[in-house]
């Protein structure tokens, strides 16, 4: 005999066994995966409707499978989904914002919903930075919410804080030192966001897309023109 091959009959059910039993096994699992299956097809039937961001709504039963009062609790639900979409249309800002994205350092420019343009920039290292006796800490993480440019700067002088002296190991100056200020680190234009945070130029493009800064946002040359051009004092800047 082969590998594989039974020495039983067809007839026995190919396992030894009497037929009859073999087919009304068989019958009770035929039917079985038959009420399954169409359970499935019946659930998967329903219309789906794809609401914001993605959602889904089950709103359109078969007819006749809802009940009346079902049916008055779906058009609720529709009618509120409209006012909801009509208030999020009004929370969109109609001339250009920034949307910045700090997990995949990524950014868009938007005008209501369409994108003026987008690209990579660079975002807070989230490196922790003390001084030697501890008294004073910083977090370098760029701010979440939804900010307003407060000014822009055309080739901004850059007035170095603290930090910079202390993460390179020197003495930190007066508050007006001349050695605070330097120029050409910051690019050509300047954003500023408050509380000492930018959207500036960068000396090193290669590390556009990764979390390198102490906090402000980095873009490269041609998208910090772009902005230049679409983002003036007043305009929204998102950052999640």
């Amino acid at each position: 005999m082969k590998s594989g091959e039974s020495n039983t009959s067809p007839a026995a059910g190919g396992n030894g066994k009497p037929a009859g039993k073999s087919v009304f096994r068989g019958f009770v699992a035929g039917l079985s995966f038959g009420l399954i299956a169409g359970l499935l097809i019946i659930l998967l039937a329903h219309p789906v409707r794809e609401g914001y961001d993605g959602i889904r709504f089950l709103l359109s039963p078969p007819d006749g499978a809802a009940e009346p009062a079902d049916r008055k609790e779906i058009r609720r639900v529709e009618r509120r989904i409209r006012t909801l979409r009509i208030r999020l249309d009004n929370l969109i800002p109609r001339s250009p914002y920034m949307i910045i994205n700090t997990i995949d350092h990524r950014f868009l420019i938007k005008s209501g919903r369409k994108i003026l343009h987008e690209g990579f920039c660079s975002t807070g290292s989230y490196t922790l930075l003390k001084t030697h006796d501890g008294e004073q800490t910083w977090l370098f993480k760029t701010p979440r919410g939804m900010f307003r440019v407060r000014d822009v700067v055309h080739k901004p002088v850059w007035r170095m804080p603290d930090w910079v002296f202390v993460e390179e190991g020197r003495p930190v100056p007066a508050p007006d030192a001349r050695e605070r200020f330097e120029r050409g680190v910051l690019g050509d234009y300047a954003f500023d966001l408050g509380n000492g945070y930018l959207i500036h130029g960068t000396l090193y493009p290669r590390f556009l897309g990764l979390p390198v800064t102490h906090g402000c946002v980095r873009l490269g040359d041609e998208d910090l023109k772009k902005a230049y051009t679409y983002l003036g004092v007043g305009a929204r800047v998102f950052i999640y």
